[in-house]
């Protein structure tokens, strides 16, 4: 993700020493490019098990990077958290696809929730402006500032003349259909960092290290 450069850097992105929370942000295009630079070839290389410094990653966390993969994976946990059972993994599939502005509805727990997902920044342009002019409302909204999502993003390998998400996006659902391991809250790495390190959801470090202020940073050529 190419923002991620400029977020990285932001003033409120640091503890109270000073430290900044993120060393450095590499896109897919330059770890390629450091792949190569240092003379390493993938297919002489002997498999081997991957270290895991974030621990293990789930379905839901694969599809994050395809439009409406946020909104997906989050839908599957808030089910779990209102009804204490798990949905069929797929039944918030309505959320896929390439469209710009996706809109739908789904019940949890009694409870009637309206959703959209849009990708793009005109897109995202526009949603906003309907949402200030009252003519829509949701319950619950993804924005994903480039076309197709995170897969569609400018620090992805770029072919010629052809738009690539809608070609990787099935790969992640692939991969999440695959897997054991499909639901966040599911996670046994995520279960501990809690227990160990975070406390609880909302608890007072959680917030201070996963959650930021909008208002904590200007963009370019904005004034207070």
């Amino acid at each position: 993700c190419l923002a991620k450069k400029a977020e990285c850097s932001y003033p409120n992105m640091t503890d109270s020493e000073g430290n900044f929370d993120v060393d450095v942000a590499l896109t897919t295009r330059e770890v390629n490019r450091l792949i190569r630079a240092m003379h390493i070839s993938p297919k002489k290389m002997k498999d081997i098990e991957l270290d895991m410094p974030l621990g293990l990653g789930s379905g839901a966390g694969n599809i994050f990077g395809a439009t409406g993969g946020v909104m997906e994976a989050a839908l599957r946990s808030a089910y779990y958290l209102a009804t204490g059972e798990n949905p069929d993994p797929d039944a918030f599939k309505d959320v896929r696809g390439m469209d710009g502005w996706k809109e739908s509805s789904f019940d949890i727990a009694g409870n009637k929730l309206k959703i959209a997902v849009v990708n793009g920044l005109a897109n995202a342009d526009r949603l906003l402006t309907a949402l200030k002019k009252g003519q829509v409302h949701y319950d619950f909204v993804e924005v994903m500032a480039c076309p197709g999502g995170c897969v569609g993003g400018g620090g992805q390998p770029i072919h010629d003349q052809k738009e690539m998400a809608a070609h990787r996006a099935p790969v992640l659902y692939k991969q999440d259909r695959e897997g054991t391991l499909r639901f966040c809250h599911e996670n046994p790495s995520i279960k501990l960092v809690y227990q160990d390190y975070l406390e609880k959801p909302l608890s007072e470090r959680a917030e201070e290290l996963l959650h930021t202020s909008q208002k904590g940073w200007l963009m370019p050529g904005e004034s207070e």
